[in-house]
């Protein structure tokens, strides 16, 4: 849909799996996973409330299930149920000085290797970037702040198939801060 200033945009899906490879980091190499299915919607929505300010936003609900093997009913590993973000986007002052802001959220996952899901989730994290930037005729600049509140979180870890709770993850950066400078020709 787009009508003034609002574009909305949403999809729903089903997918139904029978040859999804998956690599087996133990042991070097790839295999098939039994069937599985996924399906959900995403929906994406920007609003353009005047020449300075754009709103934007999405959602997403996401569900994967193996659908048949030893497994069958449990969640596929790595896939969040529900993803969002929200921002902004403000032209304070003709280019010159805009402000951008995004917020991000991820629900619970299931681990890697965690096709029994028996081990404990990787919890759900937020975090929110925030990023000055302007431009002058073929100079430009920014200044952004990655996650700002410095979250102390991970996406990703692979779980033991035989011992619960014995798992490693691969934390992210805190708070990162990039200052970029430079020239179009």
């Amino acid at each position: 849909i787009r009508h003034g200033g609002l574009d909305l945009q949403t999809s729903v899906y089903d997918m139904r799996l029978t040859n999804e490879i998956h690599f087996d980091p133990v042991n070097f190499f790839n295999y098939n996973l039994d069937p599985t299915r996924r399906y959900g919607s995403e929906t994406n929505a920007s609003l353009r409330v005047n020449e300075m300010l754009l709103l934007r936003g999405g959602f997403a609900y996401t569900r994967a299930v193996f659908r048949e093997g030893l497994f069958a009913g449990n969640d596929v590993p790595l896939v969040s149920r529900y993803t969002a973000s929200a921002g902004a986007s403000w032209n304070i002052w003709q280019k010159y000085l805009v402000l951008d802001t995004t917020l991000r959220y991820w629900s619970a996952r299931r681990f890697d290797n965690d096709q029994a899901n028996f081990q404990p989730l990787i919890p759900a994290h937020t975090t929110l970037d925030v990023k000055l930037s302007g431009e002058y005729e073929h100079l430009f600049w920014s200044l952004s702040f990655n996650n700002l509140f410095d979250a102390k979180y991970y996406d990703y870890g692979i779980a033991s198939a035989f011992t619960y709770g014995r798992y490693n993850v691969y934390p992210l950066p805190g708070r990162t801060v990039l200052f970029k400078a430079g020239m179009t020709f």
